[in-house]
């Protein structure tokens, strides 16, 4: 089920965790310990259940499949 979740900027960075409590690992960045992703944020748009972000709305539509996995690699 599809939900747009509104997020909240601040010096051009999202400061809303994800909701689903998803975590990212960047093999290119050097980010090894899952980091909680940030909804809006460029992790937010690599992660699998990511449909749209919708821009300056700051909402982002997500189709999250409850009892899947919540770590992915980013990127």
């Amino acid at each position: 089920m599809q939900t747009t979740y509104p997020y909240i900027i601040r010096s051009d960075r999202s400061m809303t965790p994800c909701p689903h409590g998803m975590k990212a690992t960047c093999d290119n960045c050097g980010i090894k310990k899952p980091r909680i992703v940030h909804v809006g944020s460029w992790m937010e748009r690599d992660c699998p259940f990511f449909v749209e972000d919708k821009g300056r709305r700051q909402g982002v539509v997500c189709d999250f499949i409850p009892n899947t996995f919540t770590i992915y690699n980013s990127r």
